[in-house]
């Protein structure tokens, strides 16, 4: 960690819902480490130009997002985009994405189709996965609503419109576990606990030139990593042996049929390059 801590005023400096489901660690995407790294301005992550599309794109979705959602529920959209202050605490904030005529706050997601599996279906009243209820809870507590909608975009050809009532139980256990959360890790800058090895790397990206002895529990450790490394480097050239055999009966051979059914593909792509793919 950075020994030169900026004062959050030159930070992020606030938890808005793009975080709320990484503080309570429903996030799929973000630990509670990269939360309290984003706020406090410590995580440095480069943008890449495959970030850079992937933004451009998602932005570009939305006003056809915006205007599947007008088609789909007859309802204007009024305001997009607005990002609102909390009335009692001044580091909570919203990022609202459209505000329904009815007065429903609204949150557009873009879902990968390999995703699709944790998203209902809203017509059977089933509902999008808890990150994403999370965020929309957090929306109406810091901007208040009766009800959310969620208009998720699952490729291009599966749109989703959920709509999620307000609870204001879970709204207020939100609220108190983020405020615990600013008050015991933001303020007195003091990470959470690392849940899973990159965390651990983020948090320690530096080495000290120590040396500590391991303990019983890290020796038992230490023989797993070695035997998962034996197994692992095993597989591989397992695998490496298979793929070469199916490669040299395929040859120029595009689509493998086990019973007269597709089993594996070799395409080239644009660039020349095949790609071996299991179906």
């Amino acid at each position: 960690m950075n020994a030169q801590l900026k004062p959050l005023s030159e930070t992020r400096g606030y938890l808005g819902g793009g975080l709320i489901a990484a503080v309570l660690g429903l996030s799929p995407f973000l630990t509670p480490l990269d939360a309290y790294l984003q706020i406090v301005g410590e995580m440095q992550e480069e943008l890449t130009p495959e970030k850079a599309a992937f933004f451009a794109d998602r932005a570009a979705l939305e006003p056809w997002a915006a205007a599947k959602f007008a088609r789909t529920t007859g309802l204007q959209i009024i305001r997009r985009n607005e990002r609102y202050d909390d009335a009692e605490f001044a580091w909570a904030k919203a990022e609202i994405d459209f505000e329904a005529g009815d007065g429903g706050n609204g949150e557009t997601k873009t879902v990968h189709p390999n995703a699709v599996r944790d998203w209902g279906n809203p017509d059977e009243d089933e509902e999008p996965p808890m990150y994403v209820t999370a965020q929309a809870m957090w929306g109406m507590g810091v901007h208040p609503a009766t009800h959310c909608y969620v208009n998720a975009l699952i490729g291009f050809d599966d749109h989703r419109v959920y709509r999620i009532e307000r609870d204001d139980a879970l709204i207020a256990d939100i609220r108190q576990r983020a405020a615990r959360f600013w008050k015991y890790h933001i303020e007195p800058r003091r990470p959470p606990q690392p849940v899973n090895a990159d965390d651990v790397a983020r948090l320690y990206s530096r080495d000290s030139g120590r040396a500590v002895e391991a303990d019983a529990d890290i020796c038992d450790a230490l023989e797993r990593l070695h035997n998962e490394k034996r197994a692992l480097a095993l597989h591989t050239a397992r695998k490496e042996v298979a793929e070469f055999q199916i490669k040299g009966y395929m040859r120029d051979a595009t689509t493998l049929l086990v019973h007269g059914q597709p089993a594996l593909t070799w395409r080239s792509r644009q660039d020349g390059v095949r790609i071996f793919r299991l179906k």
